[in-house]
């Protein structure tokens, strides 16, 4: 699996797989080409502008439904409101718009492992359940609980799928076991992974597969295009200054396979899917993945950074309202070749 630095240099490439990864398949995906046939190098808010993309009963502690206005976004109240990004319908509606970002990168799948039919699965950190749902709706066969700090899911949902509100970096008193495991962007909302790799692999059946689906959020450039004072690389770096401070690593992805190898699993493969920034790639399928990119990104950098920013690093609200402008222009900028690395891991339990 390749690792590197948060902060990216104008001639940041993509490491070659080293030997920290042994038992893992690692999957290398091919490098982009630009659309230089583009005639515009700046996207405008019109290009932009893609639109919205719009628990039968939740159980909960009474503890994790209090939420705190701050900045004028409402967040999660559980723990000193532990989770950085907001709970309001701006947010709710970007998550699910982000759900429908990854389902296209996978192909139109919701994922890689090798399971039949699964009796029991678990959606990890489920958000507005929308991948629990049409994993319900694909496997009418299969038991599908989804778990999230926010009682934020639909009423209405098909009859195998139920909901709970609970912390599951606390300990996980399930009643039974899973046959599959799914987590799905959870990089910046755990802080201990090597104990969710435990507890995952303690409550999995024997061959079943835990998978997850992350951003590796270390911005990446193979043609020198990205230079390093752009806002886009400042915003990585203030970004994981601050979350490293709040004990939220945002790079915990390149140490998966590792942490899943130490855990238990076998037959680990990693695999990583490219989000380009914007449309600036040639191939048809990349560029459609960056315009959607570009619009998740325009549309969360600021819930990304809002608390963040001003707690840990003292900014005020204005100050991070001024630096987010930058960063949007940046991520419209078809000259600057740069992506990330989305990672589809999955591992099979003995």
């Amino acid at each position: 699996m390749p690792t590197s630095s948060p902060l990216a240099s104008s001639q940041a490439t993509s490491p070659e797989p080293t030997t920290d990864v042994i038992d893992a398949a690692v999957i290398e995906a091919a490098p982009l080409e630009p659309d230089d046939h583009e005639s515009d190098h700046v996207l405008d808010d019109a290009d932009s502008a893609l639109g919205s993309v719009q628990s039968s009963s939740a159980s909960f502690r009474e503890e994790m439904i209090r939420q705190r206005r701050e900045h004028g976004r409402e967040y999660q109240g559980y723990m000193e409101a532990k989770y950085v990004l907001p709970m309001d319908e701006q947010e709710l509606e970007r998550l699910d718009f982000q759900c429908h970002l990854v389902w296209l990168t996978l192909g139109k799948q919701n994922g890689f492992a090798p399971i039949k039919s699964p009796a029991r699965a678990l959606d990890v950190g489920t958000g507005t359940g929308i991948w629990a749902i049409q994993f319900a709706d694909e496997h009418p066969e299969t038991e599908v609980l989804g778990v999230d700090l926010a009682p934020v899911q639909p009423d209405f949902v098909p009859p195998n799928l139920s909901f709970e509100v609970d912390d599951l970096e606390q300990h996980w008193n399930f009643s039974r076991k899973f046959n599959y495991i799914h987590s799905q962007l959870m990089i910046g909302a755990f802080q201990d992974w090597p104990k969710f790799f435990r507890q995952s692999y303690e409550f999995l059946e024997p061959d079943g597969y835990l998978e997850v689906h992350d951003i590796d959020f270390v911005i990446k450039c193979d043609d020198g295009s990205l230079p390093y004072d752009s806002a886009l690389v400042r915003w990585h770096i203030h970004m994981h200054e601050a979350a490293a401070k709040a004990g939220f690593p945002l790079d915990a992805i390149s140490k998966v396979p590792d942490m899943m190898r130490g855990a238990g699993y076998t037959d680990i493969v990693a695999r990583p899917l490219k989000w380009p920034i914007n449309t600036w790639p040639k191939d048809a399928k990349h560029k459609e993945l960056g315009r959607w990119a570009m619009e998740n990104f325009i549309w969360g950098c600021e819930s990304m950074s809002l608390a963040l920013f001003t707690r840990v690093l003292g900014w005020s609200a204005e100050e991070v309202s001024v630096f987010m402008a930058h960063v949007r222009n940046d991520l419209r900028n078809r000259k600057m070749h740069a992506y990330w690395n989305f990672w589809v891991i999955y591992g099979r339990k003995q």
